[in-house]
This record gives structure tokens, sequence and C-alpha cells, in this order.
């Protein structure tokens, strides 16, 4: 009986052809979670914005139904006591105290949000800088206002913009 001598094993082609394979796949995991970790930082700033735009617009809304319980308002227009209509203007979780009317631009530095030791957003300059600018505008039609909070922030070089509005009437 004669012995059959097989000296077939992997060829240094298929070894190399083999790694080629397993890095590509490796290259298109790793392209993707760098793309999910992306998508995550900019959906949280999303987030952000969204839920300080919104805050704004309930600060304005709060001081129209402050108006509705204090004593002495008049029924017809003093729905908008306290609330600048026409213009411009930022204002944080203070209320009518923190209301800012010299802020003309969501560009300005009086525009700037801070997060403050209790980690609330403001616009007092002593709090930690926060990458976040809020400007709210109301401009008074008569019968309703048209509140708008306007965010910007930016990542690296790219200015981002979100804006939330709500119409306020007089439905008391």
């Amino acid at each position: 009986m004669k012995i059959k001598n097989n000296n077939s094993g992997i060829s240094i082609l298929e070894v190399v052809v083999a790694i080629m394979i397993i890095t590509m796949g490796m290259v298109g995991v790793l392209s993707l979670v760098i793309q999910n970790v992306e998508a995550q930082y900019i959906n949280k700033n999303v987030l952000m914005a969204s839920g300080l735009a919104q805050e704004g617009l309930e600060l304005v809304r709060n001081i129209r139904d402050l108006n509705w319980l204090t004593p002495g308002n008049d029924p017809i227009i003093g729905w908008k006591q306290n609330i600048v209509g026409d213009g411009t203007y930022t204002m944080d979780y203070g209320g009518l105290a923190s209301i800012k009317m010299a802020v003309n631009s969501i560009d300005e530095a009086g525009a700037r949000l801070y997060v403050d030791s209790k980690g609330l957003y403001t616009h007092t300059v002593t709090a930690v800088a926060a990458n976040f600018y809020r400007l709210i505008t109301v401009v008074d039609n008569i019968d309703y206002l048209d509140v708008k909070c306007a965010i910007r922030w930016k990542d690296g070089t790219q200015d981002h913009n979100y804006t939330a509005e709500t119409y306020l009437y007089n439905w008391r």
C-alpha cells in the first residue's frame, strides 16, 4: 500500500484575501458606529433646543395667565400687560424679573444662555456658558399675540436653528 503525500495547505494569497474581507467588514461596522455617535450628538442638541424653545413660549404664556389672576386688570386688554408686544427680548425661568428688552438679535451676547448651579438655563452671565442662544419675539395682532422663540447653537463651524411658535388669545 502506497501512502499518498498531501502537502496542500493555505497559500499566502488565500490568507491575504481572508484578511481583506475581514478588514472591509470591520471598516463598515466602525463607520456605522461613528455615524451613530454623530447622529446621537446632533439629536441631543435638537432635543435640548426644542425644550428651550418650548420653555420660552411657556414663560410668555405664564405671564398672560398671571395677568388673568391679578385683581384689577382690565378684562379686555389687561391680559397683555407685562408682555412686551411687537419686540424681541430674552427671559428665563425668573419670569417678569428676568426680562431683558435690550436684545435685538439672537446673535447678540445678551441672547446667550448659561447653566446655573442648579442646572437651570438662564441669561445671567455669572453662570457657566451654554452652547445655546434664545430670543423671544412677540407680535401684537390686537386679538391675539404671535409668540415665537428662536434657539441657535453651533456644532463646530455649522450653525443650527430651531423655532417654536404659538398664538396666545384672550379666551377667558
